[in-house]
């Protein structure tokens, strides 16, 4: 089961992970059990999964050319879709990529109860099985959409999350700009194969949405851009929530033109996230090709009109060195950081049976979906480690699922599930913590209700990593330095606390406590 939640689809660059930020601050945090102990068990055992496949390139002494975005790391993070019989399972995709010897991408399959992770359920794909499998009441239907033209050059200049891990680690900052962006985008544009590769993956959701449009709240990226407040209050009212201006004012603040990716650092592309900006960055090369795949009557059905003619006269200094390449029939190749090019190119939504990755069959919890890594030994290696610890996991989710149904989420369902999971762990000190974890989120649920904002208002100690105490209030995870001493959590501004770190998950500040 899944507590009645708003859910999100959308196709990526649609205006997606905005849409997702204003709900969330809009309905605010969840604070009942069912949330709170899956998020510890998904940010404490969930989190061994990936522990596990960076043991594996430690064992092989690889760790410094690991690239592994936190992100991915996380056992709900990544894209993620349902699948199985009757849409049963939940699984999600996770980038992995090694400096100098390629990536793959690793898919995991986890109960789909598992998505009570999240206060606001979302997805790029299958807006029909979404609302077949969850039953999601009207008012908490909602999508995201932006002019196809704009959608698909968004996505040519993006940097997915395994590009920004490399970038953050390995290139030098005075690098890391626009132009970095541009050039990758040259290479996606002047390749028209390339170009024509990402329709059928776009098509098919455009088409699967059309019929199903009806039953939700659209929000298209434009109208937030253009009209944020108004559109800020029609989401709003659609949820239910009374909002003022003010409020919607001071939420856009929050959320205009800021990166909302977490440790995916350059999902935004700074200076540009501009209505129509896409007019100077494409050639009607590239208009012709989304109208011959059909895709104008979508731009037509969700009022952006025709797709007109560019003035070819007007073109930036970057179309006319992009049209000069798709004249002479060349593709720009001078995209420098070979590793940063193959990290960046497109690892979904994307017709990738076009580019000769190895693919793999499923297994019973995982897959490798496509590999270009070097070494296949490695990638086996890491495919086993992974199916293993995510049948662990999911023998412990079972257990959780059950307590969900016969309300007995208690210290008995800790006692049942620990010694499951203690098999993801290396000692007791660690099974101690996830113990601990546990605990708290049973206990701080029990003092509120789902569908009430009330926090647990007496701060936890969960554990303890060297001289720092991990402490859980009101939602938070804070690194306490012990030389401060007693720290008065009942103060209304804790700002001026030194702590080392503050977190919305137990795993998030323990990697940063061990930096």
């Amino acid at each position: 089961m899944i507590a009645p939640r708003p859910l999100v689809v959308g196709y990526p660059r649609s205006g997606f992970s905005l849409l997702i930020s204003v709900i969330a601050e809009l309905v605010g945090p969840a604070r009942d059990r069912r949330t709170l102990s899956i998020k510890a068990l998904c940010d404490t055992a969930g989190f061994q999964i990936s522990r596990r496949i960076e043991d594996v390139f430690m064992r092989r002494g690889l760790s410094h050319d690991l690239i592994y975005n936190y992100n991915f790391r996380q056992l709900a993070g990544g894209p993620k879709w349902l699948a199985g019989s009757e849409f049963r399972d939940a699984r999600f995709r996770k980038y992995i990529g090694l400096r100098g010897g390629g990536d793959f991408t690793l898919i995991t399959s986890h109960p789909r109860e598992i998505l009570n992770y999240y206060e606001v359920v979302h997805s790029h794909v299958g807006p029909a099985a979404w609302l077949s499998a969850l039953d999601v009441p009207k008012g908490l239907r909602f999508a995201s959409m932006r002019h196809p033209a704009g959608t698909l050059t968004s996505a040519c200049f993006s940097i997915n999350a395994l590009a920004s891990e490399y970038i953050q680690r390995f290139v030098p900052c005075q690098e890391d700009n626009d132009f970095l962006r541009q050039r990758l985008a040259l290479y996606k544009l002047s390749d028209l194969n390339f170009f024509e590769a990402l329709l059928p993956p776009f098509k098919a959701y455009l088409e699967e949405f059309t019929q199903q449009d009806h039953h939700y709240y659209l929000m298209r990226w434009e109208d937030l851009i253009d009209s944020p407040v108004k559109t800020i209050l029609g989401i709003a009212d659609e949820l239910g929530c009374g909002t003022s201006v003010p409020q919607a004012q001071a939420l856009w603040a929050k959320l205009d033109h800021v990166n909302l990716t977490g440790a995916h650092k350059h999902n935004l592309r700074r200076g540009h996230g501009i209505v129509e900006g896409w007019k100077d960055w494409i050639t009607n090369t590239h208009l012709d090709i989304l109208r011959d795949h059909g895709i104008e009557t979508y731009a037509v059905r969700y009022g952006y009109g025709p797709m007109s003619p560019l003035d070819e006269s007007a073109y930036t200094p970057f179309q006319q060195m992009l049209e000069d390449y798709i004249r002479r029939g060349e593709v720009f190749r001078d995209y420098g950081d070979e590793d940063l090019f193959g990290f960046a190119f497109n690892k979904s939504n994307i017709d990738f049976s076009r580019f000769g990755f190895r693919q793999y069959p499923w297994r019973t919890h995982t897959a490798i979906e496509r590999s270009s890594c070097r070494d296949e030994s490695l990638v086996m290696e890491v495919s086993d480690v992974a199916e293993e610890a995510c049948g662990i996991f999911n023998e412990a989710a079972s257990i959780w699922i059950d307590a969900v149904h016969n309300d007995d989420l208690d210290s008995a369902m800790i006692d049942s599930i620990t010694p499951v999971v203690s098999r993801l762990y290396d000692n007791d000190a660690e099974l101690a913590s996830f113990v601990s974890a546990m605990t708290a989120a049973v206990n701080a649920g029990q003092c509120s209700y789902a569908g009430k904002k009330e926090k647990y208002s007496e701060p936890l100690l969960l554990d303890s990593v060297g001289t720092t105490n991990i402490v859980l209030f009101q939602g938070k995870y804070y690194a306490v330095p012990q030389a401060l001493g007693p720290v008065d959590f009942s103060l209304p501004n804790l700002s001026g606390i030194a702590f080392t770190g503050i977190a919305d998950s137990f795993s998030e500040l323990i990697l940063m406590v061990n930096k």
